[in-house]
């Protein structure tokens, strides 16, 4: 987990640390719930205006043709991989950290 701690020593000490503050912990869990908060409230606005996101998209070229996109679309080859990748990528750092405990 991430150690956000505000001290005068330089970041780059040289020693491994191997506890972690309560303050540091705290911060980075407060950021991560504001980042999903965020993402929670975009996909809600999203949601309740599904035309902005496909308008917005939209190159404002005439010669080109207009692509209308639903919203499971969007979902099925946007959301889906990038969620199935991060769960690869979390698979392989837990496999990592495991093996290198054994």
């Amino acid at each position: 987990m991430a150690d956000f701690t505000i001290s005068s020593k330089p970041i780059i000490a040289g020693k491994k640390r191997d506890k972690s503050t309560t303050l540091g912990n705290v911060a980075y869990a407060v950021f991560v719930l504001f980042c999903f908060w965020v993402g929670s409230q975009l996909l809600n606005a999203l949601m309740h205006a599904p035309g902005v996101f496909e308008h917005l998209m939209q190159m404002q070229d005439n010669n080109r043709p207009r692509i209308e996109m639903e919203l499971a679309v969007g979902t099925v080859f946007g959301l889906i991989p990038f969620i199935l990748g991060c769960l690869l990528f979390g698979g392989i750092a837990v496999w990592l950290k495991i093996r290198r405990r054994l």
